[in-house]
């Protein structure tokens, strides 16, 4: 179940004439991916922002082209004309530096079909002795042009309170959700990111195409599940720098990055045609080192004949040691095998690694600790256990002396701490310290 939305505002336009300088000129902030190249928007981005006391979204588009259609570019059209058709008011945006071109005319034309509430944009006047250039668009019939320059701000601000000023305020919105679990959808390029996406939203949210690399931008979705609330985050693939080739696949690549930082739970997709590739690990690498919950999903199960799921899983591990702390779902974006339960794994998780041990737990863990043979062996007793951090958990061992310790007993502490307390799906770290001496 959705909450009420918010009034939308969508940005369109042919490619390259600005859309995403003026989506972040007016979010603030650098959210889409700006580039000379045109194609760089593919999905619908959204971003909520607030206008002399006003909230309503944002969305940024994919650029409009007539005359070159092939899949991609059919796919982007689909976007679009879904975003003009969930928005209130529409920003058109032109090119006064390029003039008036055929694409312009040819999105005029279908914008002109609507009832919606249309300002036309004419972007780049980068001077207000320049803005007779805007008088050539009158021709577009969609009234008066609105000369604006998104990387200098001329215009953007009047423009805003004119919609501000005369946009419809919902009288019972639902506030947007301050306790909205955070999952980033991640994983290399074309392993089905969007499509697991759709198949939770049951629509087609985010493009889906089978060349990789379509999604370049992180791409939030908010919705309910079993009466919680939850952001979804799609993201661009991550892939290994040297194979970095354009601009926007770099930027790409540093967005879902980011997006792993704000997630609480990260949601790693993997081909499972593919098993383990060396960018899965860096994936999932980047996930454990951000303290971050992790779900393995494995993908594309359908097409996997006569392989057992538990001998699969144990491939997984042996090619990477830590997926053995993570819990692994088996899915098929295509058919919905396993997309609700690999929900049914987020909350469990965001719960777990928010938990906090009180004294008592803590001091019922240290003697078990120093009861294993392990430690006895080593001769070894810790004097406290204390947690210094909760999402990740964070504990710290104190000791007379920190001689002894070293890798391998860091690492046997953490994975005592996983034999006896349930930590899967989590990284946790352990430390030691040496104890202070009371003051007297």
């Amino acid at each position: 179940m959705q909450n009420k939305p918010l009034p939308k505002i969508a940005i369109v336009g042919r490619p390259n004439v600005g859309k995403s300088s003026l989506f972040n000129r007016i979010v603030g902030a650098r959210h889409a991916i700006v580039e000379s190249a045109s194609g760089t928007t593919r999905d619908r981005l959204y971003a909520d922002i607030k206008r002399s006391g006003k909230k309503f979204t944002i969305i940024d588009t994919g650029g409009f082209e007539a005359l070159r259609r092939n899949d991609i570019t059919d796919l982007i059209l689909k976007q679009l004309d879904r975003a003009i058709e969930e928005a209130d008011v529409i920003f058109f945006v032109t090119d006064g530096a390029a003039g008036l071109l055929h694409q312009d005319r040819e999105l005029a034309y279908r914008l002109r079909k609507t009832a919606k509430k249309i300002y036309l944009l004419v972007n780049k006047v980068d001077d207000r002795s320049q803005n007779a250039k805007a008088l050539d668009f009158f021709e577009l019939g969609l009234g008066e042009p609105h000369p604006v320059s998104a990387v200098n701000g001329i215009g953007i601000d009047k423009l805003l309170d004119e919609v501000a000023e005369n946009i419809e305020k919902p009288e019972a919105h639902a506030a947007e959700r301050a306790d909205a679990i955070k999952v980033a959808i991640v994983g290399r390029p074309n392993v089905g990111k969007s499509s697991y996406l759709n198949a939770i939203l049951n629509e087609e949210r985010a493009i889906v195409h089978s060349m990789a690399g379509t999604t370049r931008d992180a791409l939030d979705t908010d919705f309910e599940y079993k009466g919680r609330a939850y952001r979804l985050i799609d993201t661009a693939g991550i892939r290994h720098n040297t194979k970095l080739e354009v601009a926007a696949d770099f930027y790409g690549s540093v967005r879902a990055k980011e997006a792993i930082k704000r997630c609480d739970v990260a949601v790693v997709i993997v081909d499972s045609s593919d098993g383990l590739r060396e960018d899965d690990e860096r994936v999932v690498e980047f996930c454990i080192k951000d303290g971050k919950a992790v779900i393995i999903a494995i993908n594309k199960w359908d097409l996997v004949k006569g392989v057992d799921i538990v001998k699969y899983k144990e491939l997984l591990v042996k090619k990477m040691n830590a997926i053995r702390n993570f819990p692994v779902v088996f899915i098929s974006c295509k058919t919905k095998r396993n997309i609700l339960p690999s929900l049914d794994l987020i909350l469990p998780l965001y719960e777990k690694i928010r938990k906090t041990f009180g004294t008592t737990e803590l001091e019922e863990i240290l003697k078990e600790l120093n009861n294993s043979p392990e430690i006895r062996n080593r001769r070894l007793k810790f004097e406290y256990l204390k947690m210094k951090n909760v999402n990740p958990p964070v504990f710290v061992l104190g000791m007379k002396t920190l001689r002894g310790t070293n890798d391998n007993l860091r690492r046997y502490t953490e994975n005592f701490l996983r034999s006896i307390r349930d930590f899967e799906g989590m990284p946790i770290s352990v430390s030691f310290e040496k104890r202070k001496k009371a003051r007297g």
